[in-house]
């Protein structure tokens, strides 16, 4: 120690040996170290580091004296409290132990010296004996917070070692305790405020408070120490916040939410209601059914507890069917949910089975089928007993599709039933590898397989991964010929998309068909080009039909800015370029289709479509034709240039196979045409007449125009509305809005339409639709929405309250496009900081708390089950290619920086040193359990105060 050879030093180092040995008592050494302070001057942390110096070694026990000196000391002023805090932690073992000293510590049975001293600050800094001088103050908040720092990262560090099984010793419990009252003591001291005055504060603010919270909430909230919180809640009052010229706090976003947070102390709930809102968001329209996306959520909303979300899973899965089939839904919809729980649920409870055991989850089914009713109206009911044979129906389907995939035995289902069940027939259990094969070999295959989605056997996910699969080996290979048979078995029923995408992402199935068609090479060497035109047509039609279904957008399927060909004709659809802004190519393409269509021969017959005409245009610019060959062939007949039979007889070439997609771009253009401006009301009658009334008998051309009917019929059938609104006389236009309407109804939306509306809303109380969700933000916005979800929580009675914060939470949450709007219209709410501190303690406790739920709600979890594989792997399969045993669950972690390197900073580098973050290579610090939160005030906050204890 080089320090030691100055004489003051030797001096005041003999005066502590010799008191000790002659046990002379801290009074008595008073006097004798104020005249030896006169002669021999000596900087407090010369002195500190000097009386530290004289503590025990190892295991041995501190002299009593020590502290009685350093009380002395400290009183006299001799030395500050940021002193005695840094020579301290120089000694401490906290600061220099390792994984592997930390074990081998021994103890004397008595509270550790770093214990002691800080009781001892703690008491004096409490008792106000020891003022907080404004020139020591800079030093004490120093060395305080990295007191503060070294012990997070002591602990954080211990947590990743132990893979999260850290226990905390008792002798650090005690240390720690003993520097959270040190900390409260002096942070919440009201001569503390003035530290705000100093200049060296405002750039040391952040990191003082960021070090602060780390502590309470890393350290005392995991160790549930009594302190837990208040650390945290003193960051929210001055001198930690700054203050405004009113002399109030300027509380950032965080520190509001966080006091807001704290005041509503709702406990949190698991309701059967909320996860029944989200699982019918799933089903709603647009299937969302991701199964990692679906498992992480419910990982999240149960914290991992996998027998209540089975059992959980199930009761909404039920339920929702019942509200199906109570509220009369359309068949279609209620297969669509019957085909989730009987084929899609018992894959989802296989992957659960191979973490949580099958006698497990067998015990939680018949746990739950005791609490699932299956007459849910009385039997004496209109109907009753319709509903209940359809959900006992599913049930014993379920419990089958269940047992071919190894969920349960046999025995199990006579339990659940029971009754023992009646020959259960024996389904084989299909594979999408199997299935890839046969209908790789021969495509016919599909035609029926697609009968096995219909069917609620268990068979359909490899049924659905089987055609997405074909669809992208097919598109990869570029064998159009086999895909255009594909799209056109597939096309005879789109509604069996909805089963398909419980499987997959649109993303998966779309992709390649978009990008095959924008590649698509038109070889003009070929002898025939029908063929061709037929194979685009043909996976043109199926894709426009599956994106149209689902409302799918160039942004949802990660396309935007492409230029994809099928994105770019709906675009243009609605209307039609100008003549001039053709190139002379397409000038030359568009004169040959209107000569074809509509050119005659001496007996007035057209010509048709030659191999020439196709030769020289490839599909791709043929549909970007389309809008200009109707507006054109309008015009012409309208100047009379074209007769109206010639124009029929034209247009009906455009009902053959090869080119009736072509439809949806040109009746988009009729619907985007101006009626009464261009007086050429009749002339569109009649087109439309040809073209929605086929005469065609081919199965083929049926589906396919039906497809087209489909994605066309409901805004022809408004446009066909107003027409007849102005003139009703237009009796053609009365007989095809009677037709359209018959395809509107079966288009799937996830909207409900104006009898919907009202019938929902004349029963007392309404029954949940997501449907009606979606609809009144679409009519009112998501403020609206927003407003009624907050009003019925600030409404509801305490008992409920956790129940409706988690029904809101779960609306908000819904894995729907509406939901973002609503969510992020929340977040505008929450971050308008001025609007909520005009609110009412209630009203903005509300608000934040929904918020943060849904926030909580939708965080990633690290799922504790496997990884989801192909669906149709068994349970024994999936244990074994996810390695599911003891040996390979651990990981190698990164290590924490020895805390110790904090005793390497000066004063100046502070702040350097705590902006830097916690090194822990890679490694994500656990979240560590917290406390119920402290009962902090906004009014409080705002009066700069805060109460402790």
């Amino acid at each position: 120690m080089p320090w030691l050879e100055n004489s003051s030093h030797k001096r005041w180092q003999l005066a502590f040996t010799n008191a000790l040995h002659r046990r002379v008592g801290a009074d008595e050494l008073k006097g004798p170290l104020r005249e030896l302070m006169q002669r021999h001057k000596l900087s407090g942390e010369a002195i500190a580091r000097m009386l530290i110096g004289l503590r025990a070694r190892k295991s041995g026990s501190d002299d009593p004296l020590l502290f009685a000196y350093a009380r002395l000391l400290l009183s006299e002023g001799h030395m500050g409290t940021g002193d005695l805090l840094l020579a301290l932690l120089a000694t401490s073992e906290l600061a220099k132990e390792n994984g592997n000293t930390r074990s081998k510590r021994t103890t004397s049975g008595l509270p550790t010296c770093e214990e002691r001293i800080l009781l001892l600050l703690a008491e004096l800094h409490l008792s106000g004996a020891l003022p907080l001088e404004a020139a020591r103050v800079h030093r004490t908040t120093s060395a305080l917070v990295r007191w503060l720092r070294v012990v997070h990262e002591r602990e954080c560090n211990a947590q990743i070692e132990s893979a999260g099984l850290h226990a905390l010793d008792m002798l650090a419990y005690g240390t720690y305790e003993a520097l959270a009252s040190l900390a409260a003591s002096v942070f919440g001291k009201p001569s503390f405020k003035s530290v705000d005055l100093q200049p060296w504060w405002e750039g040391r603010r952040t990191a003082v408070v960021r070090e602060m919270r780390n502590f309470d909430v890393h350290v005392l909230q995991w160790m549930q120490s009594q302190w837990a919180g208040r650390i945290q809640a003193l960051t929210l009052v001055p001198p930690f916040v700054e203050v405004g010229e009113d002399g109030r706090p300027v509380l950032v976003q965080q520190q509001i939410l966080q006091t807001l947070a704290q005041e509503d102390v709702t406990p949190t709930a698991q309701s059967r209601a909320g996860l029944y809102i989200w699982l019918n968001a799933c089903l709603c329209s647009k299937p969302i059914m991701d199964d990692l996306g679906i498992l992480g959520y419910l990982q999240t909303r149960y914290n991992g507890d996998n027998q209540m979300l089975t059992m959980h899973l199930l009761f909404a899965s039920f339920d929702v069917l019942t509200n199906h089939v109570l509220s009369a839904r359309p068949a279609h919809e209620v297969k669509v949910v019957r085909s989730f729980t009987c084929n899609k649920l018992p894959l989802l409870l296989a992957l659960l089975a191979s973490f949580m055991g099958q006698i497990i989850l067998e015990t939680c089914l018949q746990s739950a089928f005791l609490l699932i009713v299956m007459d849910p109206i009385p039997p004496i009911s209109a109907g009753s007993l319709e509903v209940t044979d359809v959900l006992k129906r599913t049930r014993l389907e379920f419990l089958q599709a269940c047992m071919l995939h190894g969920v349960v035995s046999e025995s199990t289902i006579a339990l659940i039933l029971q009754e023992p069940p009646l020959g259960l027939p024996k389904v084989p259990k299909y594979t999408k590898e199997n299935l890839l094969n046969q209908c790789t070999n021969n495509v016919g295959r599909l035609e029926s397989l697609t009968a096995e989605l219909q069917s609620m056997r268990g068979n359909a996910g490899a049924v659905s991964l089987c055609i997405v699969g074909l669809i992208g080996t097919l598109c990869t290979s570029k064998d159009t010929m086999s895909l255009k048979s594909v799209c056109s078995i597939l096309i005879k029923q789109v509604e069996n998309m909805d089963i398909v995408l419980q499987y997959t992402q649109p993303t998966t199935l779309l992709v390649p068909l978009c990008m095959l068609l924008k590649d698509w090479v038109h070889d003009q060497d070929q002898s025939e080009f029908t063929p061709a035109y037929e194979e685009f047509a043909s996976i043109l039609l199926f894709t426009l039909a599956v994106l149209h279904r689902y409302r799918l957008t160039s942004e949802e399927l990660g396309m935007s800015g492409m230029g994809v060909f099928i994105f770019d004709i709906l675009g243009e659809s609605s209307t039609s370029p100008s003549l001039s802004d053709f190139s002379h190519e397409q000038s030359q393409q568009l004169a040959k289709w209107l000569e074809g269509l509509f050119a005659t021969d001496d007996q007035g017959e057209t010509s048709g479509i030659s191999d020439e005409v196709m030769r020289q245009c490839p599909p791709q610019a043929f549909y970007h034709l389309v809008p200009v060959l109707f507006e054109q062939s309008v015009m012409a007949c309208k100047a009379n240039h074209l007769s109206p039979a010639i124009l029929k007889n034209g247009l009906e070439l455009l009902l053959e196979p090869f080119l009736l997609p072509s439809l949806v771009g040109g009746l988009k253009w009729v619907i985007g045409r101006s009626w009464e401006d261009h007086n050429d009301v009749e002339i569109l009658l009649q087109i439309l007449e040809k073209l929605l009334r086929p005469s065609s008998s081919s199965a083929e051309t049926q589906a396919m125009h039906r497809a087209v009917m489909v994605i066309v019929a409901e805004p022809l059938e408004h446009s066909l509305q107003d027409i007849l609104r102005k003139r009703p006389e237009k009796t053609v236009a009365a007989g095809l809005s009677t037709l359209l309407r018959q395809y509107v109804d079966s288009t799937g939306s996830s909207t409900s339409n104006k009898a919907e509306i009202e019938k929902w809303a004349a029963a007392a109380p309404p029954q949940y639709q997501h449907q009606m969700i979606v609809t009144m933000h679409d009519i009112s916005g998501p403020r609206r929405i927003t407003d009624a979800l907050l009003s019925l929580m600030r409404e509801t009675e305490y008992p409920t309250l956790a129940t409706a914060l988690d029904v809101c939470t779960s609306i908000i949450c819904a894995p729907h496009f509406v939901s973002n709007t609503l969510r992020q219209q929340l977040a505008l709410e929450v971050s308008d900081t001025e609007s909520l501190l005009k609110m009412s303690m209630s009203q903005a406790s509300t608000l934040v708390r929904l918020h943060l739920s849904v926030e909580s709600q939708l965080v990633v979890h690290q799922l504790e089950i496997p990884f989801p594989l192909p669906q149709q792997q068994s349970t024994d399969q999936l244990m074994q290619d996810l390695g599911l045993s003891g040996s390979a669950i651990g990981a190698d972690v990164g290590q924490v920086d020895n805390s110790a390197q904090a005793l390497q900073m000066t004063d100046d580098d502070l702040q350097a040193a705590m902006e830097q973050p916690l090194s822990m290579d890679g490694v994500t610090v656990p979240a560590m359990p917290s406390l119920e939160p402290v009962d902090v005030q906004l009014e409080q906050a705002q009066g700069f105060s805060v109460i402790l204890g």
